[in-house]
């Protein structure tokens, strides 16, 4: 008979010792639990001790022996619900480690193609879906999920992700290091406000050391502080990091108040210092593509904006951004209660079907948000398009299909292939998560409104892409909002790698030329 008090006995032994850094202490007592039975209970405390430790040694056959013994007995070890959310989670950080032996050889083996990281995400996502009781742990899934889609070049979602785990547990160390990873990477956006972002990434490193990191983790993080010393002559100032006045909502009526207000809770401005709002730079929508090398004509020819790149793609960027603003502006409005619009539907003749379906202009408002932000995407396609002169025709544009040069095969262009760049890659991975992955509901959301109808229903028990509650299609309309958002950073972020990359094999100085912006006060004629 199987001996479970000893087992469980040996397992924290195992555990302490990982956590201690005796890596091959943990195994002996592991290799000791093996043997003393075949029970899926087994399977599920060796494996997930399997994984750890082959992933801090460096032993690829350690991990994937861990993962092979996870798969026997899967289906057994999830039936039980006590176990499922760690078996999904340890399945998770099986696959995270084997592609991350891979990546050793191929750093850009991710780019553009079906990895690991794909099981790793729907692992990941499956753990989260059960209640989980432990604090550290549903915050260690987070920051891993987070980690995940780092890799995928997804800086944004990763953020988000270790701001959760921070939320569970405000002094999880591996939550602030990595944390501070991805704001070094996400600071190259953020142009004169860069070094803020520097210094923030450096306090956050610090602290995630202090407050104490995964043992095998530590001298990466260190690898990384000293990087971020290098940047700065005065070592002293990344100590004394400069104060800011917050970030204080100025508003000339209060329904601007109230946009504002939701956008900073949201993060919905298309600013880079979402992650930030330290100050009133945090308000409103300065992202731009910042610069590009482009071949100084002479003379200068009549319709600069079909010959001029910078100004052909600002067009499209500009188009993107006011259709952003104005789902958006669509979506605060439907919340808000200050301006009564009932008026809208009077004598307007609604019959009652009897299924609880709602008519009304809030409910439009949202629809119409929906449908402005989806349509986004596609002018995306657009603009990557157009910069990498893939040749696709404007009218047979789709975010879904973009990528491929040839779409039965699923072969990938060539010119996308080629820039091995991770923020591209952050855009093709999230179109596959709208082809099949967690993001398709809103697409089948979408193609209703856009074709058929999505009903909008005051009580809805079973609900699904075309019949909903109205909280439900707000709540559906938020995420897709960010969603695109964020898109729109990955898209801003990969012109921005390749701007970087043209200048550095151009190997010689460049003349800076500006482009003018139109004040606020141009921008309607009423």
């Amino acid at each position: 008979m199987m001996d479970v008090a000893r087992i469980n006995e040996l397992g924290v032994e195992a555990s302490q010792k990982i956590d201690a850094g005796d890596f091959e202490g943990g195994l002996n007592i592991t290799r000791q639990i093996q043997k003393m039975g075949t029970d899926y209970y087994v399977s599920y405390l060796v494996s997930g001790l399997l994984i750890d430790i082959g992933s801090a040694l460096g032993k690829q056959e350690v991990v994937k022996e861990g993962v092979e013994l996870l798969q026997k007995d899967f289906k057994k070890i999830i039936s039980n619900k006590r176990y499922a959310a760690t078996a999904y989670y340890n399945l998770g950080n099986g696959y995270f480690a084997i592609y991350q032996f891979k990546k050793v050889k191929d750093p850009y083996m991710v780019c553009f193609k079906e990895t690991e990281l794909n099981n790793v995400k729907e692992c990941y996502k499956k753990a989260l879906e059960y209640e989980v009781k432990d604090p550290r742990l549903v915050s260690q899934m987070l920051v891993n999920f987070g980690n995940c889609l780092d890799q995928l070049g997804r800086v944004v979602e990763a953020l988000e992700f270790y701001e959760k785990a921070l939320r569970y547990l405000p002094n999880h160390g591996m939550a602030l290091a990595n944390k501070g990873v991805a704001l070094c990477y996400y600071a190259g956006l953020a142009g004169a406000h860069e070094e803020e972002f520097v210094f923030d990434a450096y306090s956050l490193i610090k602290e995630g050391l202090k407050q104490g990191v995964e043992f095998h983790s530590v001298a990466y993080f260190k690898k990384y502080l000293e990087g971020i010393k290098e940047r700065f002559p005065d070592k002293g100032v990344l100590d004394k990091p400069p104060k800011f006045p917050s970030c204080k909502v100025k508003a000339g009526s209060k329904f601007e108040k109230f946009l504002t207000t939701f956008c900073l809770e949201n993060k919905l401005y298309l600013n880079i210092c979402n992650y930030c709002q330290k100050c009133e730079a945090a308000i409103g929508d300065p992202v731009v593509i910042q610069e590009m090398i482009i071949e100084y004509e002479k003379p200068r020819r009549k319709d600069p904006l079909k010959y001029d790149p910078f100004l052909r793609l600002s067009a499209y960027l500009n188009q993107i951004k006011q259709d952003y603003i104005t789902a958006r502006f669509l979506l605060v409005l439907s919340k808000y209660k200050g301006v009564n619009l009932d008026f809208v539907d009077k004598k307007v003749r609604i019959i009652n079907t009897l299924n609880y379906t709602m008519h009304n202009i809030y409910v439009q408002l949202v629809k119409s948000s929906f449908k402005s932000f989806y349509d986004i995407l596609d002018k995306i396609a657009c603009l990557i398009n157009e910069y990498l002169r893939l040749g696709i025709a404007e009218t047979k544009i789709d975010f879904r299909q973009l990528w491929y040069s040839d779409i039965k095969k699923r072969t990938v262009h060539k010119k996308i292939m080629d820039t091995k760049n991770y923020s591209l890659n952050a855009l093709f991975d999230m179109s596959q998560d709208f082809e099949k992955g967690p993001y398709k509901k809103l697409r089948d959301s979408r193609n209703a409104l856009t074709h058929r109808f999505v009903n909008v229903k005051m009580f809805e028990k079973a609900e699904n892409a075309e019949n909903m509650r109205e909280q439900t299609f707000f709540d559906q309309t938020l995420e897709l909002a960010k969603l695109v958002r964020n898109a729109i950073i990955y898209l801003l972020q990969f012109v921005h790698i390749e701007e970087r990359k043209k200048k550095a094999k151009l190997g010689r100085i460049t003349v800076p030329m500006f482009a003018q912006e139109i004040p606020d006060r141009l921008k309607s004629y009423r």
